[in-house]
């Protein structure tokens, strides 16, 4: 018989969520991810999309976290997926887009209702719901894939993006970033965003950082030509950026690090 533990539906946390069980749960766990997420999987990492699915048996490892922002989930945590062997069950520890999503949030929707209802054949009611639920997961289960757009162009982002952390000066904004593509801005910030988790601004600001951290480990040249040579229009703009990122001013990072010491991750 399949118990229910707990379920939440379009449950919100902020961006820093995460969960870590390398020992699992302790019993089944089905998610459905609203928002995009990543996991780490066998030792791989995978972006889910929305719409993506995941159940983990009670032992089984857990990782997953927000991934580019608010992240937004279903959950339902149950017993006996292992010893339902007249079930059609969806695979275990194995992210799959569903194509019947429609169908298994109604479904969810009324398991959780019938768990706020009457008592008497409760139990029963949700062995059958539950069993259902898993029917629906296994016909609507399909190999996950990144999206047409996001397929045909993840060679010219990624190749865009290696560019802009080799040569951070260069690009002095986002719309620059998209001439290179010959994107319009909102389409490369929704491609960027989901091939990267992170916007072409932030990453921007990070590729500047990191170009600034080595030049002034490494040479001797002013805070004025740095900015300059890290796209920045004048020193004041670099200082005050650099600062918020590193809690740091250019000339006291130079001073903690000197010019040993040079760490060429900082600049690849």
């Amino acid at each position: 018989m399949m118990k229910l533990h707990a379920i939440g539906m379009a449950v919100r946390h902020t961006a820093d969520f995460v969960i870590d069980r390398p020992a699992g749960s302790g019993d089944d766990l089905l998610i459905i991810f609203k928002t995009p997420a990543e996991l780490i999987i066998g030792g791989e990492v995978l972006r889910a999309q929305a719409g993506c699915a995941i159940v983990y048996t009670a032992d089984m490892p857990q990782y997953y976290r927000a991934f580019g922002g608010i992240y937004v989930n279903h959950f339902m945590h149950f017993e006996g997926y292992e010893q339902a062997e007249d079930t059609p069950l969806p695979p275990a520890g194995k992210l799959i887009a569903l194509t019947n999503i429609g169908e298994v949030e109604e479904l969810l929707r009324m398991i959780s209702r019938t768990r706020m209802g009457d008592e008497k054949h409760m139990e029963a009611s949700l062995d059958l719901l539950i069993k259902l639920l898993m029917i629906k997961l296994s016909e609507g289960a399909r190999e996950p894939r990144l999206s047409a757009d996001m397929s045909a162009h993840h060679a010219e982002l990624s190749a865009l993006r290696a560019e802009l952390y080799s040569s951070a000066g260069e690009f002095r904004g986002v719309g620059q970033m998209a001439k290179r593509l010959n994107f319009s801005v909102p389409y490369l910030q929704q491609l960027y965003r989901a091939q990267f988790g992170v916007s072409c601004y932030e990453d921007i600001l990070a590729a500047r950082t990191k170009t600034a951290k080595y030049y002034l480990r490494a040479t001797t040249l002013t805070v004025k030509e740095i900015a300059a040579l890290c796209g920045y229009e004048n020193d004041v703009c670099f200082m005050r950026l650099f600062k918020q990122r590193t809690g740091l001013t250019p000339t006291l990072y130079r001073e903690k690090r000197g010019l040993d010491g040079l760490d060429m991750s900082e600049i690849v």
